[in-house]
């Protein structure tokens, strides 16, 4: 069997663990939050760790260029393009949607790290593989050396930094976080739950993993964190099963992946004022909703001490600057 890539140090570490003291007085459950959005890097979130062994990939293939794909407000292209400035590579991004006015959050962010931007319009992005794939043939004729990595880096490689991340937890309760009864995820495709899975039969993390589907449903991340997890098992020869459950909070994530809703904003409000922490608009939102709602219903439904992993966001802010001022003002 090959040997995993060789891990890159770019994530802040270990990130910290955070009791929401207030929100879970009332919600009757403990709750912690795992400052993953805290990793470093622009605040790049979940995608910096997965860009640990992606990137580390791509330095063993040779690659000088890194082209991602992702939406407008991609923290995962953002991630690409800081990752990129700091390694000395060049990044090519393709982004969903048309181009805007004036550059905004993350998209701006990208474009100041010095990435090149390709627009695909909505009816496209369906065929982005594809589309890298015709980019990467032009970066080689000019004689660059791409290195393609997948929307979210939701593949057995990516779901190599969560893996870690399991590991870096397990090593916290070691040493006196707490014993968590549940470990919460917001899940896009499913790669980073894949990570933190494999991690739980490696590393012995304790709790079970629940991801909370922000914009697929849930059967569709179900067969992704399946075949990601099967993927990594097949090509580095760890000694675990895929398990036979994928747990995950089923329901209607609310959306399709690239617009939040009022629902999600209210949480992200309610949460900055009532502890102090900062969702973005979509995935972490909408992931902490799920589970909100989810112990609203039955505190006691994921046990007594649950632990929410902050994948980041924090730039997907400001886009949303009018919305959020609209629903501050009504509630003050």
């Amino acid at each position: 069997m090959a040997a995993p890539p060789a891990r890159l140090e770019l994530a802040l570490g270990p990130t910290p663990i955070l009791k929401l003291d207030r929100l879970s007085r009332r919600l009757g459950v403990e709750l912690h939050v795992k400052r993953d959005d805290l990793t470093g890097l622009l605040e790049s979130g979940n995608k910096v760790r997965k860009l640990e062994f992606l990137v580390g990939e791509a330095l063993q293939q040779g690659a000088d260029t890194l082209v991602a794909c992702g939406a407008l407000q991609s923290n995962g292209c953002r991630a690409v393009a800081a990752v990129a400035a700091r390694l000395g590579l060049r990044a090519v991004l393709l982004v969903r949607g048309e181009p805007p006015v004036a550059y905004d959050g993350n998209l701006l962010l990208g474009r100041l790290l010095g990435a090149e931007v390709r627009y695909c319009a909505e009816a496209d992005f369906a065929r982005a593989g594809e589309i890298m794939e015709t980019m990467a043939t032009e970066i080689r004729a000019r004689g660059g050396r791409p290195y393609l990595i997948p929307e979210s880096g939701a593949n057995e490689v990516g779901a190599l930094g969560y893996l870690e991340c399991a590991v870096e937890l397990s090593e916290q309760i070691n040493h006196g976080a707490p014993r968590f009864d549940a470990v919460v995820i917001s899940a896009f495709t499913g790669g980073s739950q894949a990570g933190l899975l494999l991690g739980k039969r490696l590393a012995g993390l304790p709790g079970e993993i629940v991801g909370v589907p922000v914009a697929r449903p849930a059967e569709r991340v179900r067969e992704h964190v399946v075949h990601t997890m099967g993927a990594a098992i097949r090509r580095w020869g760890f000694s675990i099963d895929v398990p036979k459950t994928v747990h995950l909070l089923d329901g209607d994530p609310g959306g399709d992946g690239l617009d939040a809703t009022d629902a999600d904003l209210a949480v992200l409000v309610e949460l900055a004022r009532e502890e102090g922490v900062l969702l973005d608009p979509v995935y972490t939102a909408r992931g902490f909703r799920g589970l909100v709602e989810t112990l609203s219903r039955d505190p006691k439904a994921l046990g007594q001490r649950v632990c929410f992993i902050h994948t980041g966001g924090l730039f997907s802010l400001f886009p949303y600057r009018e919305r959020l001022s609209r629903l501050i003002d009504r509630g003050d």
